[in-house]
């Protein structure tokens, strides 16, 4: 029989429900991915976490298996759909580990609901952890034009066609991965983990825009002024992005008890591709928690 890798559920909100899988027993840990990802972006991350922690990667609103986002779409409805998801676990206090748009809802979390966070990560590529809110905004910009349509609505439909073709083209640079187009050799994980993004993306395209402009507008470095929690500031260096600087110290200064910690990254797939340099980082850090 085969093992199973997680348990699965969902969990009743104000908003809807909210899908979930879970692996472990312990302190509870809350993993938020990236957008347009889902739990799945954490399936080499979980096994390794579990033994630890009662590991917990729901999907956004708007993602994977879960309803529908509260609209407008903003970082701190979709928080306060979150924090709706511990209260339905009956979680009081968690950890937590947030990764590019996981990092600006877990900022929202433990800075507007420090009750409800034990230690933090907030990791991310440079671009994607920058403070200050127009040079990050123009740091993510070419990451947005990939989603983007640059034409109006047509009465005839035509515009529903042409969105079509952009997701279809997404979905071919997801699915034609530049190691599977290029490597010296393909492992039968690669293709997994392409799989499992096009998954993502299928399921949560048409929110990943308003997901995107609702990042766009989000105070990140007002929020991260306010974290009281313990954190760790994960800072994903990549040669693409070196001439941003190093951001990770400066913001962990505007903490009351942050650190900062680095680990040389591809552009793309960290928690994939690079699951035990993350936990060798992580770990050590989460099992300082206390949930007293």
């Amino acid at each position: 029989m085969q093992t199973r890798k997680y348990l699965r559920g969902y969990a009743n909100t104000p908003n809807g429900q909210i899908h979930y899988v879970e692996k472990g027993e312990g302190p509870p840990l809350l993993l938020l991915s990236e957008s347009p990802r889902t739990h799945r972006q954490f399936e080499r991350l979980i096994p390794l976490l579990s033994p630890h922690f009662r590991v917990i990667a729901p999907d956004y609103p708007g993602y994977g298996n879960s309803d529908g986002p509260p609209l407008p779409v903003t970082v701190d409805g979709i928080t306060q759909c979150i924090v709706d998801f511990l209260d339905a676990l009956g979680l009081e206090k968690v950890n937590l580990f947030g990764i590019h748009t996981g990092n600006k809802v877990g900022s929202c979390l433990a800075a507007n609901w420090p009750q409800r966070v034990d230690r933090v990560v907030l990791a991310g590529h440079t671009h994607s952890i920058i403070p200050e809110i127009t040079a990050r905004n123009a740091a993510i910009q070419p990451i947005l034009d990939t989603y983007l349509s640059s034409y109006g609505q047509n009465s005839d439909g035509a515009h529903l066609v042409r969105d079509w073709a952009v997701a279809n083209s997404n979905v071919s640079s997801y699915w034609w991965t530049s190691k599977l187009l290029y490597g010296k050799s393909v492992e039968a994980a690669d293709v997994e983990d392409a799989e499992s993004r096009v998954i993502d993306y299928l399921l949560g395209w048409r929110n990943t825009v308003a997901m995107y402009k609702a990042v766009f507008a989000y105070d990140l470095e007002q929020s991260y002024k306010k974290i009281t929690a313990h954190t760790l500031i994960l800072e994903l260096d990549t040669p693409q992005e070196t001439h941003y600087g190093p951001q990770a110290e400066g913001i962990a200064k505007m903490m009351e008890n942050a650190t900062a910690s680095h680990i040389a990254s591809s552009y793309l797939a960290a928690p994939q591709e690079q699951p035990d340099e993350i936990v060798d980082v992580i770990l050590p850090f989460l099992k300082g928690a206390s949930n007293e």
